[in-house]
Order: structure tokens, then C-alpha cells, then sequence
């Protein structure tokens, strides 16, 4: 007899028919001949999945695809519902869908409060359960043509199309990774600001935050040595005045107030760039992130840019270019593969950009370190280039003037969306995904009223993955269902779960499969705050479950190993001995602070903001998205990403070095400023014990006493210890991170809601 699997782990798909008609007793079905609206909602346990739309007949057709890794003692609740009461409700136990072959599917009476059913009041459906283990790996599903996207997103799978990819907002002449195993590696503020500059009809802008003061070319040696200097806000007055639309959304952060010197509590600047591109052509709207429970709570956190472009081999064609990804327009973000904390306050990168919001009181005048920032980034160019633009669209429509956008089919010259002469060179196929709701877009899907396709893209590329899966993210927080405690702190994300299964998969099945995670020290904040320590303690919760399964797993394969060989979690720092002509600030912090001790021991974290996912050098997810509930959620933080890959040559088994392996491979020579063979091949033991090897060797440089520069290694094993068994541990000399009173594990605030800092 065959096991029964642990967890319900697959997708459910439901298709919802139709309820008993309303039916009520003289007078009243004369006077509400067809009654209330109803609608039927899915939840999973207490989390509401899935809502039909509301319709007075009650009959919806409507489809839900419904991802799941949760216990079998979990429960379906179906429930049908009007505004003001819920009518009736089904249950379906998660241990029911586990057995082979089933499938619910008839006109079942609802149960009443009292747990009785009601033969009056039916509901029709039909229900299967998918198992995730049926999933095709990613090398299949390409090789043969059979990866169409995903079905329920607002934009469709788009072919012809092609992506650049960025990490850091600048390299310097300095780095050059072998080109034959990294390609050459892009320059993304140079590029955006030749875009905006070479912009003869729309630059239309959104961002979380966009100060307009800061300054996109900043290299000495650039080839542009015009923009050198050029203030971001006076480059799109300037296209505005040529007659450029100019179009610049931002997130209204609603505790921007006059008394505070309109910082707000996320320091965004939104006030100050309004008041910037008042009475100038440019036109710049605040949009604050509507919410019905907590109106100042979330934000609009898409960083996209859409401009015109000259088309490749033509005269006077134009095409759309779109942006997208992790870095945001404003303080801090400029910084190159170098990540220096001390060399660059004196020169032109960084004496007028200094940023360090980890240290309270921190200013360039009592020098550094600064915050290095080490983020990611994509440039989209044919169909889905436009999906990103009508997403700018839809959101000014619905928080602006739709009257002040200027109709794409108005511009002369402009290519069409889809056009006949694409460049060959089109090999990639793209999917726009999002997390937004009906408060944000006045348009979704069918009549779905949030959209999560982000999470539904991550599930899905998970689920495929068959070698490897590498990830750069600010947070890393999910699955709380199977925490060991907090289970009803609302972070339901599936992404560290899917994770783990996958790995518990692979060990089952006794293939090599490996996990690579890169996370900030802490997330930005001083380190020993409420938010910050929140986090960190929600993030230990999620290490912490998903390496018991995999000790689990391990422990029941009868096999030697250890959970460190298949999954590991690194942070990025920067330790730099004095150098000659070096910035001497005329103030110096207060001995004994942390802002002391990090200066005195020349170190501080590289802080991870980059927002991606790679699957076997095959497949990638980039754009805004963290990996929490707040840009998972789709009624929280609202997030833009892309999946995308190149079109696949030859067998499943041949291995196309595209250009998503060629990006991996920069990444990780920035990170360990080595290409070797091994990383050719990340899912191999030896591979993993050597990115462990370095990790483990710059921990030591930088957490030890004695000052040792890291020589342009940046990769750090994330201070935690891992035993045979899956336990999670701080290290013996550990608790807190280095020159802080920063506990490593976190500590639950009283104060703060779940939903805040999940």
C-alpha cells in the first residue's frame, strides 16, 4: 500500500456553477423578486483563497486555481454569501483530495449555523486536485513548446520579445567578468537615462520613491559624458519642454506631513518631488495605496519606466522600452559592484548621495560607512514592454486624470504592439505578473477583484525546478501554517514552503538538487528597532521550518547528508583597510555606538535589495516583489514583475548557456570575484561546498577582530548553524550581528500588527 503524502501539496482547480435560486417567503418575493447578490468564497483553514464575482441569479462559471501546501488535517470551506450573511457553506477535508483519482463534483446542499444541511440551498461545483509532483521540470516544458504562462493574469505569455538584465545600477571599467562565461555585463542608469534622453513621445514613470535631485551618470570614464552631473528631475523637465508627456505617479506615503519636514515614515521625499515638478510641464500625481482597514499602511511599490525607443534597423520607426525591477529613483541606490563603504565619500559617486539609514544620527560629515546597495534590475522590449505600460495606464486611470495620458494610437511612427518585422534576435518569451487589487487597476481579469499572479509565478517556477534555484530577495519570510509557532500571523505565502517540498522531493527521489538564498544582514532600519527585529524573527521562523522538513527528510531516507548540502542562506558585506586620499570627516560618532564600532572596524553589510528568482539558468521571476505577504498578498503592497526565458534549442537534456546563466554567472563573480567551473553546475555538492567554503571564510574576515580587507569578496554565509537535524541555531559567538545589540534571531514585537512587518 502506497504512503499517503503528508502534505496537500498540488493545485486544487474549482470550477463554481451555480446555488439554488433566491426563493422567499409572501410578501417579500414580490418586492425582492431576485433577492441579494451572493457570491461563494474558498477558503483554505482560516485563508480566504479564492472569491466569485456577485451576481443576484446565482449562477457565476467560474473557474479558481487554487495552489496548496498545507497539512491534511486542513479544510476546504466553500462558502455562499451575501454583503450581510453567509447563506450556507460546504467542507472538504484536505485528506479527502489526497486519494488517487479524486475528483468532488455534483449539487451538494449547503450546511447551516447549526451544522445541519439545507436541502433547499444547493451549491454546484466541480473539484480535482493536482499533485505538484506531476509537474514537468522547466528543461521539458521548453524544449517542447509547452510552457503557455499563466492562466490566471491579467497579461497573457508574450513572444518576440527581449530582455536585458542589470544588476547594480553601475559597473565600473574595473569589472570584467570573463565575457565567454558571463556576457558583458549592462549599465542600467546610463542606459535609463539614454532612454528617458532619447524619448520623442511618452516617458511615463512609477515609483515607490523618485527624488529628482539625484544624478543617474556619475562615472568619470562614461560614454556619455554629457549626462555626467545631470539632475534626474531637470532631465525630464527639459523632455517635457521639447514636448515630451511626461507622466510621473508616485506612491503618496500619507504620513508625509509639514511638521515632520514631510519625511513620513518611510522617507520617500513624495512631498518634496511633487512641490519639485509643480508649474513645470512635467506632470507629477501622488497616488496614496488605498486600503479599506488601514489606509496608510501599504504602498504602491511597482519601480517601472516606460519610454519611447528608436527601433532596431529602421529610420524612423519607434517601439516601446519598459523598466522594471528592484531599484528605485531615489537616495542611496546608486553603487557598483565595488560596494565600498569608505573610499567613494569623496568622490563624485557618493560625496553628494550619502545614505545610511541603519545608523541613527549617521551623516557625511562624521563619515562613513555608508549603506552599499546591491540591487537588480530588467529592460523589456516588444509585446510585454506594452503590458507594463497599459499597467501604468490602468493605475493613472483609476487614482488620476485618464484625460492627461496621451493615447498610444495617436503616435506617429510608433510600432504597433504586435508587428509582422521582428528582429530575430526576439528569442525571449515574457509574462507581466502582478499583486494589486480593484482599488488600485479598475480593471482585472475577468471579474477577479485582486490579482496574485506574482506568488501563482513563483509556485509554479518552484514546482518546475529540477537542478537548482537561486534567489536574491530583502526579505524572505513565509508558510507560517507550518511554523512551529505565530501560525496565525496571516504570512501565507507558499514560496519558502514550495521551497523546502522541493528539496524533500529531490531527496526522496536521491537527486542533487541545491538552494542558494541572498538576504541583507537585517532589513533596512536600525538594527535594534521594533520593525527590524520583527523581521528578523519572522525570517527565523521561516529557516527554521523549512530546515526541519528537509532534516526530516533526510533522517527518513536512511542517506548520510545534511540539510546544509541542499539549501543555505548568504548575506553580502564589505570590509575595506584604509586607503590613500580617503574622506577624513570632521566630526566622529560617540565612542562605544554601533556607529563607532562599525567605523572602527571598517566593515558594514551590503544591503540586498535585488527582487528575483533564477530556476535552473532556464527560467527567471524580477521585478518588485518581495518574498512576503505585503508584495505576495495582491490586497497589500502593490508589485509588477516579469517571468521570463529565451526559446529553447535542441533536446530537453542539452543545457542552453542563455543569457539568464550568463547574468548568474556575473552575479556570482561580483559576489565571490571568481568564475571557477564548479559554478557551472550548481546543483552538484562540490558546487555548494565551495560557495559554503567562501562564505564561511569571509564570515570569519568579517566578523573577527582584526582588520582584514575582503579584497572584493562580498558573499558571507548568513550567521546562523544548522545541525544534522534540521535545528536552527545562533552561532556560539553569535547572537547578535557584529558592532550592533542586534539579535540575529529577532524578537517578536508587542506593539506592531502582523501584517505590518510580514
Amino acid at each position: 500500500m502506497e504512503e499517503t503524502p503528508k502534505l496537500l501539496h498540488g493545485t486544487i482547480e474549482i470550477t463554481i456553477f451555480n446555488a439554488s435560486p433566491y426563493s422567499s417567503f409572501f410578501p417579500f418575493n414580490c418586492i425582492f423578486k431576485s433577492g441579494k447578490p451572493a457570491y461563494v468564497t474558498i477558503k483554505v483553514d482560516n485563508k480566504k483563497v479564492a472569491k466569485t464575482s456577485q451576481e443576484s441569479d446565482r449562477v457565476w462559471n467560474q473557474t479558481f486555481q487554487i495552489q496548496c501546501a498545507h497539512p491534511p488535517e486542513s479544510t476546504i470551506t466553500i462558502a455562499l454569501k451575501t454583503s450581510c450573511s453567509t447563506l450556507g457553506k460546504f467542507h472538504i477535508q484536505a485528506q479527502q483530495l489526497l486519494k488517487e483519482g479524486s475528483l468532488i463534483n455534483g449539487l451538494f446542499p449547503l450546511l447551516m449555523e447549526n451544522g445541519e444541511p439545507n436541502p433547499k440551498l444547493k451549491l454546484k461545483f466541480v473539484l480535482w486536485f493536482k499533485p505538484a509532483e506531476l509537474e514537468p521540470s522547466w528543461a521539458k516544458v521548453l524544449s517542447y513548446g509547452e510552457f503557455q504562462g499563466l492562466r490566471d493574469a491579467a497579461f497573457p505569455q508574450r513572444s518576440n520579445c527581449h530582455v536585458k538584465l542589470y544588476h547594480d545600477a553601475h559597473h565600473s571599467p574595473a569589472f570584467q567578468p570573463p565575457s565567454d562565461l558571463c556576457g558583458t555585463p549592462q549599465k542600467l542608469w546610463e542606459d535609463v537615462y539614454k532612454a528617458i534622453e532619447g524619448a520623442e513621445f511618452i516617458v511615463y514613470i512609477a515609483g515607490w520613491s523618485l527624488n529628482p535631485k539625484m544624478v543617474l551618470v556619475r562615472d568619470p570614464h562614461t560614454e556619455i559624458p554629457h549626462a555626467r552631473g545631470v539632475k534626474l528631475g531637470e532631465l525630464l523637465k527639459k523632455k517635457a519642454e521639447e514636448g515630451v508627456a511626461v507622466r510621473v505617479m508616485l506612491w503618496d506615503d500619507e504620513t508625509s506631513l509639514p511638521f515632520i519636514k514631510n519625511k513620513g515614515v518611510m522617507n520617500t521625499h513624495d512631498e518634496d518631488a511633487f512641490a519639485y515638478f509643480n508649474h513645470t510641464k512635467v506632470i507629477c500625481r501622488k497616488c496614496p495605496r488605498l486600503h479599506h482597514k488601514f489606509p496608510t499602511l501599504f504602498a504602491h511599490h511597482q519601480k517601472i519606466i516606460t519610454v519611447d525607443t528608436k527601433a532596431p534597423k529602421s529610420i524612423g520607426d519607434r517601439e516601446l522600452t519598459s523598466f522594471l525591477g528592484g531599484l528605485d529613483l531615489c537616495d542611496g541606490r546608486y553603487d557598483t559592484e565595488q560596494h565600498s563603504l569608505f573610499h567613494t565619500l569623496i568622490k563624485e559617486s557618493h560625496c553628494y548621495d550619502f545614505y545610511q539609514t541603519d545608523i541613527g544620527g549617521a551623516s557625511l560629515n562624521k563619515g562613513g560607512p555608508r549603506v552599499p546597495w546591491h540591487d537588480a534590475h530588467a529592460s523589456v522590449t516588444g509585446e510585454a514592454a506594452w503590458d507594463v505600460l497599459t499597467n501604468f495606464e490602468q493605475r493613472w486611470t483609476k487614482q488620476c486624470d485618464p484625460s492627461l495620458l496621451v493615447p498610444a494610437s495617436t503616435l506617429v511612427n510608433l510600432m504597433p504592439q504586435t508587428s509582422s518585422s521582428t528582429p530575430k534576435e526576439r528569442d525571449w518569451k515574457v509574462q507581466v505578473y502582478r499583486s494589486i487589487d480593484h482599488v488600485s487597476v479598475g480593471k482585472l481579469l475577468g471579474q477577479l477583484t485582486v490579482e496574485r499572479s506574482i506568488h501563482e509565478a513563483y509556485v509554479e517556477a518552484i514546482r518546475h525546478a529540477e537542478r537548482f534555484i537561486y534567489i536574491e530577495n530583502q526579505y524572505f519570510i513565509g508558510g507560517c501554517h507550518l511554523w512551529e509557532k505565530d501560525r496565525d500571523c496571516g504570512c501565507t505565502n507558499l514560496i519558502p514552503i514550495e521551497i523546502a517540498l522541493k528539496v524533500v522531493s529531490k531527496i526522496k527521489a536521491k537527486e542533487r538538487f541545491a538552494v542558494y538564498i541572498v538576504m541583507p544582514m537585517w532589513p533596512e532600519g536600525v538594527p535594534e528597532s521594533e520593525p527590524v527585529q520583527d523581521i528578523l524573527h519572522w525570517t527565523r521562523e521561516t529557516m527554521t521550518m523549512m530546515y526541519r522538513l528537509i532534516g526530516e527528510a533526510i533522517q527518513g531516507s536512511g542517506e548520510p547528508g545534511h540539510p546544509s548540502d541542499y539549501l543555505n542562506f548568504f548575506c553580502l558585506a564589505n570590509r575595506e583597510q584604509k586607503g590613500k586620499g580617503e574622506y577624513l570627516p570632521p566630526d566622529s560618532p560617540q565612542p562605544g555606538t554601533q556607529y563607532w564600532n562599525a567605523q572602527k572596524n571598517r566593515r558594514f553589510m551590503v544591503y540586498v535589495h535585488s527582487k528575483f528568482m533564477i530556476v535552473d539558468d532556464l527560467y527567471m521571476l524580477i521585478g518588485s516583489a518581495n518574498v512576503n505577504q505585503r508584495s505576495m498578498d495582491g490586497e497589500r503592497d502593490t508589485e509588477i514583475a516579469i517571468g521570463c526565458y529565451q526559446s529553447q534549442d535542441g533536446a530537453a537534456n542539452q543545457m542552453n548557456l542563455g543569457d539568464i546563466h550568463a547574468f548568474r554567472m556575473s552575479l556570482w563573480y561580483e559576489h565571490t570575484n571568481s568564475a571557477e567551473e564548479l559554478f557551472l553546475e550548481p546543483e552538484t555538492l562540490e558546487c555548494v561546498q565551495r560557495m559554503k567554503s567562501i562564505g564561511d571564510q569571509m564570515w570569519e574576515i568579517y566578523s573577527s577582530e582584526e582588520v582584514v580587507d575582503m579584497e572584493g569578496v562580498h558573499l558571507v554565509t548568513y550567521p546562523v548553524r544548522v545541525t544534522q537535524e534540521g535545528h536552527v541555531k545562533d552561532l556560539a559567538d553569535g547572537v547578535h550581528f557584529p558592532d550592533t545589540n542586534c539579535l540575529v534571531k529577532g524578537k517578536r514585537s508587542k506593539m506592531l500588527p502582523h501584517n505590518f512587518t510580514t
